[in-house]
C-alpha cells in the first residue's frame, strides 16, 4: 500500500461530506437571516421581487416556474407581497384572464437595499455551475435521497427561505 493512496474510509468520507452539507445549509440560512434582518422580508419573498423586476409581464405561473415552486406557493407569496405593498397585479388588456405582476416603489426600494444574490446563495451557486458538473451533482443527490428511503416529493417545490 502506497502512502500516496491511503485506503478509502467510507465512514470518514461520509462524515466529511456531512460537514459540507452543514456548510451549505448553514450558509444559505445565514444569508436568509441577513436578508430578513436588513430589509424585513424573507429570502423567498426577495427572490420573487427580483424575478418580477427582471421579467416583463411576469405571471404567477411563470413566477412559480422561475422559482421552481408550486403555483399555489407562488400565489400565496404574491398575496403576502401585495398586502404588504411590494407588488401589484395588473390585468392584461388583451386577455382579461391574464394577470401580470409589477413592483411598487416600495418593492423596488426593498430590493435595492437587499444584499445580493437575490435568489439566495444556494440557487445562485447552482445556476452558476457548469451543466456537466450540475448533472453529476444531480445524479449523486438523487442517489442520496433514494438511499435515505424517504419520500419528500412535495418538499422539492417548497422554498428554502421563509416567505
Amino acid at each position: 500500500m502506497s502512502i500516496d493512496n491511503p485506503p478509502i474510509d467510507s465512514k470518514a468520507a461520509a462524515l466529511e461530506t456531512l460537514k459540507l452539507f452543514r456548510i451549505i445549509f448553514k450558509s444559505a440560512n445565514r444569508h436568509f437571516h441577513e436578508v430578513e434582518k436588513k430589509v424585513g422580508i424573507g429570502g423567498a419573498s426577495l427572490w420573487a421581487l427580483a424575478e418580477i423586476l427582471e421579467t416583463d409581464n411576469l405571471t404567477v405561473s411563470a413566477l412559480a416556474k422561475a422559482m421552481s415552486v408550486h403555483q399555489s406557493t407562488a400565489s400565496n407569496l404574491i398575496e403576502k407581497l401585495e398586502v404588504s405593498g411590494y407588488v401589484i397585479r395588473i390585468r392584461s388588456l388583451e386577455d382579461r384572464r391574464v394577470v401580470h405582476l409589477a413592483l411598487t416603489d416600495l418593492g423596488r426600494e426593498v430590493l435595492s437595499k437587499a444584499p445580493p444574490p437575490y435568489r439566495g446563495i444556494l440557487p445562485d451557486a447552482l445556476m452558476c455551475m457548469d451543466p456537466a458538473s450540475l448533472s453529476t451533482l444531480n445524479g449523486h443527490l438523487t442517489e442520496l435521497i433514494v438511499g435515505m428511503e424517504v419520500e419528500h416529493d412535495s418538499s422539492a417545490f417548497e422554498p428554502l427561505g421563509r416567505t
